[in-house]
């Protein structure tokens, strides 16, 4: 059987259902072109208050945009067009985290759109996927955070990573026990970690990875239907080159 891959059951804000992933506010210039008891990490807890600041040095949507991967890197698969959002040259206000209910936070890791997880709102995003016949699909999304909070959205995927090393996604009315093993990932960015998922019902699985340069979270989501996603280790850290270099 393969696995769950598109964002039908998670998907980012102003695309479609987003099971109460709170992070997920108006996008502004939109341009369109059952959890594990370990679920009670602090990801899922009052994120803690900090002081909003401006948005003075953080690129905007469009900016965002153009730092995304090319087709070219990715001949393999074809970009969805329903996929493709940004902020456009906006950025969203500032918006208070919100814990991301207790429930929610390992089924978040059932799609691409699971940054939200971290219970932050972003100033600032970027996405699209890439997607083939066989239901491969690699995801690539970036996000500007005012003051520190991309440090503490890290620490929060981290967190909530960690908490949901095991549980059971039902999908399609189908219960699959899921793993996440969760590694640092050393020399990418200025932090960064990969987290692969699988299951025993699963052919394949899928590798994420989250990584941060400054104030932006880059964010992938690999499905494979043939092995773990681990090519998208090498795609995320070409990402992650084009962030640096936009600095």
């Amino acid at each position: 059987m393969s696995q769950f891959l598109r964002r039908s059951a998670v998907l980012t804000c102003g695309a479609g259902l987003v099971l109460g992933l709170v992070a997920c506010q108006p996008k502004g210039d939109i341009q369109t072109g059952g959890a594990s008891p370990a679920a009670t990490a602090s990801a899922s807890s009052s994120p803690s208050p900090r002081k909003s600041t401006g948005t003075e040095g953080l690129p905007n949507g469009a900016q965002l945009a153009a730092m995304l991967l090319p087709a070219e890197a990715l001949p393999t698969l074809k970009l969805n067009p329903d996929s493709v959002r940004s902020t456009g040259t906006g950025f969203n206000p500032p918006i208070s985290p919100t814990a991301v209910p207790q429930d929610q936070v390992c089924k978040a890791f059932d799609g691409s759109a699971w940054s939200n997880v971290a219970g932050y709102s972003y100033a600032s995003f970027a996405q699209n996927d890439y997607t083939d016949e066989s239901q491969d699909m690699f995801a690539q999304e970036l996000e500007t955070y005012r003051g520190d909070d991309a440090r503490v959205v890290m620490g929060k995927l981290r967190e909530a990573l960690t908490a949901c090393h095991g549980y059971v996604s039902e999908q399609d009315g189908v219960k699959h026990k899921v793993t996440i093993e969760l590694k640092e990932l050393p020399g990418v960015g200025d932090e960064a970690v990969q987290a692969v998922r699988t299951a025993p019902t699963w052919t394949g699985g899928a590798t994420l990875v989250a990584a941060r340069v400054g104030s932006v979270v880059v964010t992938t989501y690999y499905n494979d239907q043939r092995n773990t996603g681990s090519a998208g280790i090498d795609l995320t850290k070409a990402l992650v080159k084009n962030v640096t270099a936009a600095r």
